[in-house]
């Protein structure tokens, strides 16, 4: 939720101090409607206070994105590779702020992943549309698959799996980067004035 909802700041036509400005904001308000729902149903949320350490992250990964596709998917993907690599190598809170952070990465990289997939496509791009979304049952794949690690190596270890998948989602924003310049298109580069 808090990834998404500020995501959604591009979408809308602001001038760029406000969106700045709310790229600061919303993540930060969004977080604390997720410690007041659980503060109301009786949980200390006083635990969570450092993950907004997470958050701060996650808005300067915005940051440096600025929205353009190849530049944010490779971040939001390097970061979770990281966040997962440090929840592997820790136990604790750090271990589980470590995982749960990569929501964050993933909240905003499905705009990013679209536009990279049917970048290019001419006539084809309806068709490479629907067999894109077709593909979101990689959804019903993956936990399963990590499902089955947890199983039989533990729950700790399993997290090799999103590891492996972010890291791809990098490799993936660059390689599609490269070869969508080599037909001429800089993804990057496009006017995206009416966000993802």
């Amino acid at each position: 939720m808090i990834g998404r909802w500020t995501g959604a700041i591009g979408v809308f036509n602001l001038s760029k101090a406000t969106k700045n400005i709310l790229t600061i904001i919303v993540p930060f308000f969004a977080f604390g409607v997720v410690l007041f729902v659980n503060y109301l149903s009786g949980k200390d949320v006083s635990n969570l206070y450092i993950y907004s350490i997470c958050v701060a992250i996650l808005i300067l990964g915005f940051y440096i994105g600025q929205q353009k596709p190849v530049r944010t998917l490779t971040i939001f993907g390097i970061l979770g590779v990281l966040a997962m690599i440090v929840g592997l190598l820790t136990t604790g809170r750090v271990g589980l702020l470590a995982f749960i952070s990569g929501g964050l990465c993933c909240s905003i990289m499905w705009p990013s992943i679209f536009a990279l997939a049917i970048a290019g496509l001419g006539k084809y791009t309806s068709q490479g549309a629907a067999f894109l979304i077709m593909m979101i049952l990689g959804g019903s794949i993956i936990p399963p698959v990590q499902g089955i690690l947890a199983d039989t190596s533990g729950i700790h270890l399993s997290y090799i799996v999103p590891v492996i998948g972010f890291a791809y989602l990098a490799f993936f924003a660059w390689k599609a980067g490269a070869l969508l310049k080599k037909q001429g298109i800089d993804i990057d580069h496009i006017d995206a004035s009416g966000g993802h």
